[in-house]
Formats: C-alpha cells, structure tokens, sequence
C-alpha cells in the first residue's frame, strides 16, 4: 500500500525524486510569463476565473483574504481546500487567520467539515465558515462563527480590475500552478479575536490559488509580500503585491514570480521580472534554515496603459516577526503522515513591518510609507 502511495503522489518517497520519476521534469517549468506572446503580461479576469474548480486529482486550492487596515493592524483570513488525489481518501478543508495589532497577535488553524459549494460555484460555505460572491461580482462576504476564540465578518470590494499573468497557470510536466488577483480592494468589518472586536476597514489583496500537482514537487522556496501605504504629503496610496517561489532542482531550480502595483486605486501594471534579495541572513538553530534579516522586494515592468517602464523597490528589515509556522503541525493528520517523510520540517516565517517603497514610474519618483506583510517559506 505504501508503495502505491508513492507511485500515485510522490508523498512517500525519503528523499528527493530524480528528474526520470518526475512526469515530464525534463522539460521544466512553462511559466506564465514565458506562455505570453505578446509581450502584454495582464489579462483581466472573468467571472470563470473566480470560480472554486475542487479537481479529482491531487490538488490544493486556496481564496485568501490580506487586510491591512486604516490603524495599521494586519489580518488575513484563508479558506483551503486540499485532494490527495488518492482513490478512498477525503479531500481536507481548513482554515486558517490571523490578527496583529492591539498588543495581540494570534494565528489560528481550524479543520471543517460540510464543505459546499453554489451552483455557480463563486460561493463556498463549510461548517464555520463562508466565503459569498455578491450577485455584481465585485464583493465577497466573508464570515467565521468560531466563538469564543474568532468571529469574523468583512466585506471585501474590488476597486480596480482583477488580473492573471497571460493565462495565469505555470505548467510543471503534468501539474501546473495557478494565480489570480484582486490587487486592490476596499474592506470593512470586523475581527472579534478573544472577545476582542476589532475594526478592519482598511485595504485588502486577494488571491486565489491552485496548486494542481503532487504540492512537494512544487517550490523549495516561497515568498509573499503585501505592502499597502500612503503619501503623507501629496496623497498617494500605493499598493505593491508579489508571489515568487522557486522550484526544486528536478525543475531546474527555476524562479517564477508575478506581481502589481496599484497607484491611487488603479492598477498600473504587472511584473514578471521580480526580484526577491535576502540581503543579510541569519542562522535559525531551531529551524535550522537562514532566514532574511534584511531583504530587498523588487518589482519591475511596464504600465498597461502607454507602456512606461516602472520599478519599484521595497527594503524591509524583518523585525515583526508574527509566527514560525511549522506547516506539518497545521495541515491535516493524514497529509502530514505522508508529507512528513519527504519534507523534515517546512517552515513559513512571517512578518508584519512598517517600511518605505521607492516607486518610479516613467520620469515620475513615488516615496510611500506604509506596512507590509511578508512571508519566507523554506520547504527543504
């Protein structure tokens, strides 16, 4: 049975794969940037594109919600949908949140059951939690009934387009990675977090997330950042998003990175030439990885509209550390048993800090103030 396992999601292998028993590894990775043709990396998305598509093979699938608010507190929220791919197994459904802020910082992580969706499938309710897509298309609800511990109710409006890189998937041999944005919405509601009700109006990113593959074959490394700030003098707002991960050695340790930068409430353009630099690292000896203690985020591209090349560079000296996620104590029993014998100890390391983005579009030059959200996840 073990061997089975194996053979059908890679799961039960001791050490890495080579690149003969990965389906296709020998061609690499088709990045979504690289599947472009025509040089224009935004593409607007369709209603198709929000739907939940719960495939039968092994896949994960995520909606997430990253809210900075108006006091400059920070929450997130995740609904997480994961099939092994394996005949007889049940898929899992999680979720997990966030708030920092207030003198509180608190990570929860919580299995579901009932996991529904609507007949249009824009819609997901589980015993605990829902996410609602409104009738224009333009706003979720999101709501958690988990007392005492969480309470959540927010509206998530979108304030500029949505968008995907080309066709938004990277192909890896058989499997591929999906990506869609909303880079720019308005959110309010509240957090009620021990008791504790908290106000969230603010700015919100959301992504929703398909990794429809075996997940270990995926990345050894990820990074997100979330920046959202404001120009004290002139007005300005700007929000800078990225996702960037690189890919193991048996798909040519290849970096895939996208990402937005959103001026005054309109979105600008989309990077594919991204940059994420760990400037200084520091030994971590009980995780036993280096993570950054300082790092550059840099975004780089051309507008949608008139084509100006744009550049934006973010430096952040992770002092907020939120959370060292060990991401085997948080997925679910029967997962863990089979991840655990090929990946030791993945770890995500997250922080919440303030810092300054440098921002040049054309012959203009933006300095924003503001707060980020960043992830480093090392996964072996």
């Amino acid at each position: 049975m073990w061997s089975s396992l194996s053979n059908l999601t890679g799961y039960g292998q001791s050490s890495s794969p080579k690149p003969g028993e990965i389906p296709n590894a020998g061609e690499g990775v088709k990045s979504a940037a690289s599947l472009v043709k025509d040089g224009n990396y935004f593409t607007e998305l369709t209603t198709k594109d929000l739907e939940w598509t719960i495939a039968a093979t092994a896949s994960t699938e995520t909606q997430t919600f990253y809210c900075i608010t108006d006091e400059g507190h920070f929450g997130h929220i995740q609904l997480i949908h994961s099939n092994l791919g394996i005949w007889g197994a049940p898929a899992s459904v999680q979720m997990t949140a966030r708030f920092r802020g207030n003198g509180i910082n608190k990570f929860f992580s919580t299995n579901l059951t009932n996991f529904t969706l609507s007949a249009d499938r824009l819609s997901a309710s589980t015993n605990l939690m829902s996410i609602t897509m409104s009738p224009d298309r333009k706003k979720f609800t999101v709501q958690v009934t988990d007392p005492p511990e969480l309470i959540v109710s927010l509206t998530v409006e979108r304030t500029t387009k949505g968008y995907k890189v080309g066709e938004g998937k990277s192909f890896f041999g058989d499997g591929y990675v999906s990506h869609k944005f909303w880079p720019a919405c308005k959110v309010t509601g509240m957090m009620i977090v021990n008791g504790n009700a908290q106000d969230m109006t603010g700015e919100c990113t959301f992504v929703h997330a398909i990794q429809g593959m075996r997940p270990h074959l995926v990345a050894s490394k990820w990074s997100y950042v979330d920046f959202s700030g404001k120009d004290a003098v002139n007005g300005h707002k700007v929000k800078l998003s990225l996702v960037q991960f690189t890919t193991p050695e048996y798909y040519g340790s290849a970096t895939v990175t996208q990402g937005s930068i959103v001026l005054d409430g309109q979105l600008v353009g989309v990077a594919v030439e991204n940059k994420t630099d760990f400037v200084k690292t520091e030994h971590d000896e009980e995780t036993g990885y280096n993570p950054p203690t300082e790092v550059n985020y840099e975004w780089q591209g051309k507008t949608i509209e008139g084509g100006k090349a744009f550049k934006a560079v973010l430096n952040v000296k992770p002092k907020g550390l939120c959370q060292k996620v060990d991401l085997l104590a948080e997925i679910p029993w029967a997962l863990r048993k089979i991840v655990s014998t090929f990946v030791a100890k993945p770890i995500i390391y997250q922080w919440y800090d303030e810092a300054t983005a440098v921002i040049n579009i054309g012959d203009e030059e933006y300095r924003i103030s503001g707060n980020v959200y960043h992830e480093a996840t090392f996964v072996m």
